[in-house]
């Protein structure tokens, strides 16, 4: 155990060095360049591509839909900003006695979230757009789990794992097109940046603590997981009736249920999930 204790205070190190060059996001964003008269989001990651209805689109009607599924992905992050600086912010300081390197590492992640948090708050306000999604049509398991189990349990850190996994693997689709608007893809990147170290962090907890688990424990544990990630995934990849009603299209409610049934969008929720789901199932969750 002691072998295991260096390794982990070692990356945990590691990871805190990374974070020192903080610099606020918000001026690192080129936001003259949030260009309204160009899309924020290539078709193929829009929510009613695959559907008919996305071909009956005016050229007028895609760009809309672009530019405010970009918000509301970006306004996801902002809700899960919030529960992990929330989270974070009331209980890490036990972990000054407990473990002083992961308490250094984690007011590092917290000023970043912070900064993310800022940053996606600005996007808002340029784009003119009102919050789309109230957070208590967010998904009630992930919200629990986030908020409530033990801190230093793998259900809490099997949480926040899912909740920037699963997001970072859509952001990087988005920032392979270097079409899009210099603002998008800054805005992209250094969300994606400043993540990986996150996630890194997610794992190296997630491998510690389930050492500690024993296969019964693991085998109960994994339905909790598993609707924690089905609701997640709702949430994130099936917009609700306000997002397609902020881009002005008719319907919204029936478009929100259509959607439900899209196979395009199914699948793209599959391929960004899978990540989560094998470093799950190889710390032995069912996933």
């Amino acid at each position: 155990m002691a072998v295991v204790q260096r390794h982990h205070d070692v990356l945990i190190q590691r990871l805190a060095r990374h974070s020192r060059s903080y610099r606020d996001p918000v001026e690192q964003i080129p936001w003259d360049d949030l260009d309204a008269a160009r899309p924020w989001l290539p078709d193929h990651l829009l929510s009613l591509y695959g559907l008919p209805e996305f071909g009956h689109l005016q050229s007028e009607e895609k760009l809309r839909l672009s530019q405010v599924e970009f918000v509301s992905f970006c306004e996801l992050g902002l809700w899960l900003e919030a529960l992990f600086i929330q989270r974070l912010g009331s209980h890490s300081l036990q972990n000054l006695y407990g473990d002083a390197h992961s308490y250094h590492y984690q007011l590092h992640e917290l000023r970043e979230e912070v900064g993310h948090s800022l940053m996606f708050l600005e996007l808002q306000q340029r784009a003119r757009l009102p919050f789309m999604t109230p957070p208590g049509q967010r998904p009630s398991l992930a919200r629990w789990f986030a908020r409530f189990a033990p801190e230093a349990s793998v259900a809490f850190w099997s949480t926040i794992l899912i909740g920037e996994n699963v997001p970072d693997q859509m952001s990087r689709q988005i920032f392979a097109d270097k079409t899009l608007p210099a603002a998008v893809l800054a805005i992209t990147q250094l969300h994606m940046r400043e993540e990986a170290r996150h996630m890194a962090f997610a794992r190296i907890t997630i491998q510690r603590r389930s050492r500690h688990l024993g296969r019964w424990e693991k085998w109960m544990l994994s339905p909790l997981l598993r609707e924690v990630m089905r609701q997640f995934l709702q949430t994130a990849f099936f917009p609700g009736p306000a997002v397609y009603a902020a881009a002005g299209l008719g319907h919204p409610h029936l478009l929100a249920r259509r959607v439900r049934l899209n196979m395009e969008r199914i699948n793209l929720m599959q391929r960004c999930a899978e990540p989560s789901r094998e470093f799950l199932c190889s710390q032995g969750f069912q996933i």
